[in-house]
């Protein structure tokens, strides 16, 4: 199964791979330069695959901003570069990322380049641990913050474990808050772990108040959702 193929198969177009290859397509820069919107009308695509065309130009230009910044931009020394390493159970040996940005790529962009490079099927997605085991993409949420953010630095290796897509966690269908006034005399400044920058003063009324509400504050003060914010 060749890259083309698997990159369709993931946003579930690959039943038009044969007319892509008519087309002329042999790699993934066709789909962003040589594919226009009067050759999916041709192929007969429907509104729905059409949005999952424009979804999977999207994940291409990600892959590829890096290498097209570089023709513009003087590249930076090689010590200075972003590259991570990735295994896996029964892989022989850790496998190169590069062309990151740290504080621009997300920790899901990750796991889209892992899943392209090792062809994993469109059942399936991948979760990542640290070396330590602690693991990286737990709550979806999580997933959306920059690598920078995540304190993945480079040269870190980060352990892959492929799995059905019915196993992994689901972001849930965050409820609507209950207005609450912001109100309070005493500051308490809180961190939240994992994020670079992540202390921040919440006003709150000490006599009044409870967990619950100090924990919608910090959700409306952070911009962090509420359920993924528990006490330590």
């Amino acid at each position: 199964m060749d890259a083309i193929f698997n990159l369709l198969q993931q946003y579930r177009l690959e039943s038009y791979y044969n007319q892509f290859l008519q087309m002329g397509v042999k790699d993934e820069q066709d789909f962003l330069d040589g594919v226009t919107d009067e050759d999916l009308y041709s192929l007969g695509l429907s509104h729905v695959e059409k949005n999952r065309f424009n979804n999977m130009r999207t994940f291409i230009q990600k892959l590829s901003a890096p290498q097209r910044r570089v023709q513009t931009v003087t590249p930076p020394k090689t010590s200075n570069s972003f590259s991570l390493w990735y295994t896996y159970p029964k892989c022989p040996e850790r496998k190169q990322i590069k062309d990151m940005d740290p504080g621009q790529n997300t920790v899901e962009d990750l796991m889209l380049r892992i899943s392209y490079l090792e062809k994993v099927a469109n059942t399936q997605g991948v979760c990542l641990y640290t070396i330590d085991g602690m693991p990286l993409t737990d709550d979806p949420f999580f997933n959306t913050w920059s690598l920078k953010e995540r304190h993945i630095q480079t040269g870190d290796t980060v352990y892959a474990i492929f799995t059905s897509k019915e196993n992994l966690r689901q972001a849930p269908k965050m409820a609507k808050q209950k207005p609450y006034e912001a109100t309070g005399t005493e500051v308490i400044r809180c961190h939240v772990m994992l994020k670079v920058e992540g202390y921040f003063e919440v006003c709150v009324d000490l006599e009044s108040d409870t967990m619950a509400t100090l924990r919608q504050k910090l959700s409306k003060t952070s911009g962090i959702p509420g359920h993924v914010l528990h006490q330590k």
